[in-house]
């Protein structure tokens, strides 16, 4: 008897295995989920379709000069990976690292290795090394935006004509490097994230457009792109040592441009990130209005009238949206059950099946 399709799937799976290794071979069934690694806003880890930034798939994150992607994104995705045990390596070409900030981000500095490189091609080589080991488990780029060529540092690049020969030199070497980081970064179950600049497009029709340096290469390599842009005026404080007010925060929108791990999730993601202690916030995510917001929009939470329903809130019910943000933020059970229900809505949305969330019963509001 002939065998069916399934069997000769998975009796050739077998043998590529076999004859090359681990996870060479899968039948079409299989499923590889490495987890991922919390944002730090709920809304885009919503947004994501993935619950963070997923393991073993390189991810591209850029916008322009001081919106906060090495603090914003890098610092928070170390000391969410940290939290799961994860060693972090930190390849700074721009020389951005700044111990004490890492630790008012949050992060261990302990737990992270800076690694300064001469040159692009040593950069690549180092991330290539942790790619491929069983050490370094979330790697982090700063920025790909500022890599150079050994060419284009050496004294020879100085001579007449060579910086025509130069042209295109780092979208060569973007394109090496990325490429050699997709297979080891699957296989070995690692998270790499890019960090990019934009430039002004000389080639755009019109002014202002701008583009990301650095070629085509990222598009193709990269699963998932990130694009963060200020939304609005930045948030300004006056100080009784200041004469004048000063910047403290700044209302930001994540827009995800690719994810080919997710479908049918929301594109965009807005929150607050403070980037300096003030009275009423310290430095970073503003998390009450971020899972409150995010809460409300999957009917985690549900809003009747001015009141806000859930299990977790007391006499199940909260009035008015402030005491809401600042009950999630003094009650870190509450953040963590209304986050994993916002998870689970997520995952039923992206299986395509109905979620529906444990409420508390609604009573009839005293019209006294």
């Amino acid at each position: 008897m002939a065998k069916s399709l399934k069997d000769q799937a998975k009796a050739e799976a077998e043998r590529l295995e076999k004859k090359f290794g681990s996870k060479v071979g899968a039948t079409g069934t299989t499923k590889f989920e490495f987890g991922s690694i919390p944002t730090g806003s709920l809304a885009l880890d919503y947004a994501l379709g993935t619950g963070g930034w997923p393991v073993g798939h390189p991810i591209e994150v850029y916008g322009p000069r001081d919106i906060g992607k090495s603090s914003i994104v890098g610092l928070n995705a170390i000391k969410n990976a940290q939290a799961q045990g994860k060693l972090c390596g930190v390849v700074a070409i721009e020389p951005g690292w700044d111990e004490e900030w890492a630790i008012k981000n949050g992060v261990d500095p302990d737990g992270v290795i800076i690694a300064r490189p001469d040159s692009g091609e040593q950069a690549f080589e180092i991330l290539h090394d942790w790619a491929n080991d069983t050490i370094v488990d979330f790697m982090l780029l700063d920025s790909i935006g500022a890599i150079l060529k050994e060419s284009e540092i050496s004294s020879q690049r100085k001579q007449a004509g060579e910086a025509k020969a130069n042209v295109g030199g780092a979208s060569q070497l973007i394109t090496w490097g990325m490429k050699g980081l997709l297979m080891p970064t699957w296989k070995n179950q690692k998270c790499v994230m890019v960090l990019n600049q934009i430039r002004d497009d000389m080639n755009g029709r019109y002014p202002g457009q701008v583009k990301t340096p650095g070629g085509r290469n990222l598009e193709h390599t990269c699963a998932v792109i990130v694009r963060l842009k200020q939304q609005g005026s930045p948030i300004k404080e006056k100080f009784p040592e200041e004469e004048d007010k000063i910047i403290v925060g700044r209302e930001l929108v994540a827009i995800i441009e690719r994810n080919k791990l997710s479908e049918g999730s929301d594109r965009r993601a807005e929150f607050t990130y403070y980037q300096m202690d003030t009275p009423t916030h310290e430095v970073g995510i503003d998390s009450g209005p971020d899972v409150a917001r995010t809460a409300i929009r999957t009917k985690v939470v549900s809003k009747h009238g001015g009141w806000y329903h859930h299990s977790t809130f007391p006499d199940g019910k909260l009035n008015g949206m402030n005491s809401v943000t600042d009950f999630i933020v003094e009650n870190p059970d509450c953040k963590e059950e209304i986050r994993k229900q916002v998870l689970a809505a997520m995952v039923a949305k992206e299986t395509h099946k109905e979620f529906v969330p444990e409420e508390p019963q609604i009573e009839e509001e005293d019209p006294k």
